[in-house]
């Protein structure tokens, strides 16, 4: 059964225990806890807190997943220490997620200075993520927690195609996905204007046909609207998004794992909140 959940990001204003508690009533079974600033990150989220929302997730018979730390890191970085740092990062996300009872965490791939034009450059910073990979999902089989890699709509990204999140999980055993729709959406928009042979297909069919050949590597959805031009992250229908052919490939997988609506900044949240529960209703019953 799909489980439906909001990004904490939504309410930025609300500590984490108060954010399960609205959304509970608003109808909603689970919350992605955004582990970085500006709400609880390594330096500034202790034992006793964790506690209390572990206590708060149980008590309102909610699931969580765990959105790993992204600023001030690069699991790809040439600096060693850097990047041994930014590896520990991800490792206390997954150390969080055990306390919490979390399904699984969301990760972003590492990334590479603006040069893409330096070949070597590109090629030695995809073997440091590689590497660092190598070490999490290590890590994923120590602590339980599954890790769902996520494609980023930049190409600085060593991750920003469907294409490229097929090459990874067929590296890696214990790897999986968190498909981030309106990620690969901005990508496939884009490719289309580059690549002649994309036109015959629209985007929401490529990114459909790429939900099929992924199948069960998926244990995670992200998703929210734009408008094609960037990464907007607004209520599903407020942007030109198709749905429907994407939600049709997840059926035909037959998808059962955590669909999170990651929208931020919304002038109104609890607004936001039940537009999107009201949209993704209408979707699922598609």
């Amino acid at each position: 059964m799909l489980t439906l959940g909001v990004s904490s990001t939504l309410y930025l204003n609300l500590t984490l225990n108060q954010i399960v508690e609205k959304l509970a009533e608003y109808g909603y079974s689970s919350i992605e806890v955004w582990a970085d600033v500006p709400q609880k990150w390594s330096e500034d989220f202790d034992i006793k807190e964790q506690r209390k929302l572990a206590d708060t997730l149980e008590s309102f018979g909610f699931q969580s997943s765990i959105h790993a730390p992204i600023w001030d890191i690069n699991l790809a970085s040439h600096i060693t220490s850097f990047r041994k740092v930014s590896i520990n990062q991800i490792k206390w996300s997954m150390d969080l997620a055990q306390n919490l009872g979390s399904k699984l965490i969301a990760l972003h791939p590492g990334h590479m200075p603006p040069y893409l034009f330096i070949t070597s450059l590109r090629e030695k910073g995809k073997m440091n993520f590689v590497d660092s990979l190598q070490i999490l999902t290590d890590y994923s089989l120590e602590t339980g927690i599954p890790i769902g890699l996520e494609n980023i709509p930049l190409n600085l990204s060593f991750c920003y195609t469907v294409e490229h999140l097929i090459e990874y999980v067929n590296s890696f055993e214990n790897l999986n996905v968190t498909l981030d729709i309106p990620h690969a959406y901005m990508i496939e928009k884009f490719l289309q204007l580059l690549e002649s042979q994309k036109a015959s297909t629209s985007p929401e069919e490529r990114i459909a046909e790429g939900v099929k050949k992924l199948g069960k590597h998926i244990i995670n959805i992200h998703l929210h609207d734009n408008d094609g031009s960037w990464d907007q992250h607004k209520v599903p229908g407020e942007g030109i998004i198709n749905f429907k052919p994407i939600m049709k490939a997840l059926k035909e997988i037959d998808y059962n794992g955590l669909i999170t609506l990651e929208i931020y900044g919304a002038k109104d949240p609890d607004k936001a909140s039940l537009d999107a529960k009201n949209s993704m209703e209408k979707l699922l019953k598609f």
